[in-house]
């Protein structure tokens, strides 16, 4: 049995130009994402076959700690179990064990890996990072499961066979093994260069509903739009992360799907302190960049006031990592 703790980070967009649909149904895409302090927390156990393992882990108020079980039977093959803590007041999703995306994360690098042992990969992942909120947070749990098989199974992050995982995964799997600040293309899976990250404060403020992304990109279909003139040139030029221009051609679309974005927007950008909002990916999250920790916590304050989830962060160089036993 092995028990190993990792961070899985939240990312903004702080550019995204979407092009139009490939014939692969995708569509192409230049953008710089930026990892985030806010993250979910992951706590993967190894169980091998032989092996039966009482574990405790967080339950709730009635309860604090429950045990929980894992055994492991010659012939049982590989067994991928997840628990799900949602924290802060984050609205639970109620998905099937084996669409998690974490949970995939784990079969698809076995599958790719060849791995045919007994074995049971149990996970308990506490979420702070909202879904449908374009922070990125399933990507950023199954990027950290990667990393916590790999490790188990003794793969390098490096790996080919991890970044192939990733790849087929989604694109914003690939840039959160990489974390800190980055521009990528294609899809965008395709790394093209990381930047220096900024260090600045930032608020991050969700409406109630949130947006799919596969409606989003549906709906920017039927209205498409364009970055501003040079704005693509300077962010694709940029070495440093504080000389990107803020820009999302996703906005329109995202706002016309739940036109709250549209207010939550209005009032992070016209707030004391902000110096620049934008919407989160492909929404429904809008982030501020802010001059200093009490304008963030401020505008915060407002928008909770108002009944919108919102929480302080900032710019980070964080990526999916293990952390030091």
């Amino acid at each position: 049995m092995k028990t190993i703790k990792i961070v899985a980070p939240a990312k903004v967009n702080l550019f995204l130009e979407v092009g139009s649909r490939r014939a692969d149904g995708y569509h192409d895409a230049a953008t710089v994402m930026h990892a985030l302090a806010l993250h979910d927390a992951l706590s993967l156990t190894w169980v091998r076959a032989g092996e039966q393992v009482r574990l405790m882990e967080p339950g709730d108020a009635a309860q604090p700690l429950r045990e929980h079980i894992v055994a492991v039977e010659p012939g049982d093959g590989l067994s991928v179990q997840v628990k799900v803590i949602w924290a802060e007041g984050i609205e639970p999703l109620d998905i099937p064990v084996e669409d998690n995306l974490a949970v995939r994360a784990v079969r698809l690098l076995a599958s790719l890996a060849g791995r045919t042992e007994d074995e049971c990969i149990r996970m308990v992942i506490e979420k702070h990072i909202p879904s449908q909120m374009g922070l990125g947070g399933g990507s950023s749990d199954a990027a950290a499961a990667l990393v916590g098989a790999a490790s188990f199974w003794d793969l390098s992050v490096d790996d080919a066979v991890v970044h192939e995982a990733a790849r087929q995964l989604g694109s914003d799997v690939l840039f959160f093994l990489r974390g800190g600040c980055a521009l990528l293309k294609g899809r965008g899976e395709s790394f093209v260069r990381a930047l220096a990250p900024r260090r600045d404060a930032v608020v991050v403020v969700r409406p109630g509903a949130g947006v799919s992304t596969a409606a989003a990109y549906e709906e920017f279909d039927q209205m498409p739009a364009v970055v501003a003139d040079g704005a693509a040139q300077r962010a694709c030029a940029a070495v440093d992360a504080c000389d990107v221009p803020l820009a999302n051609n996703l906005s329109a679309a995202a706002e016309s799907l739940v036109p709250a974005i549209r207010e939550v927007r209005a009032i992070v950008e016209s707030s004391v302190g902000v110096q620049g909002a934008l919407l989160c990916g492909s929404g429904s999250g809008v982030f501020g960049v802010c001059e200093n920790y009490a304008a963030a916590q401020a505008v915060a304050a407002a928008a909770q006031a108002k009944g919108y989830w919102a929480r302080t962060t900032s710019f980070s160089s964080l990526r999916a990592a293990q952390l030091p036993s």
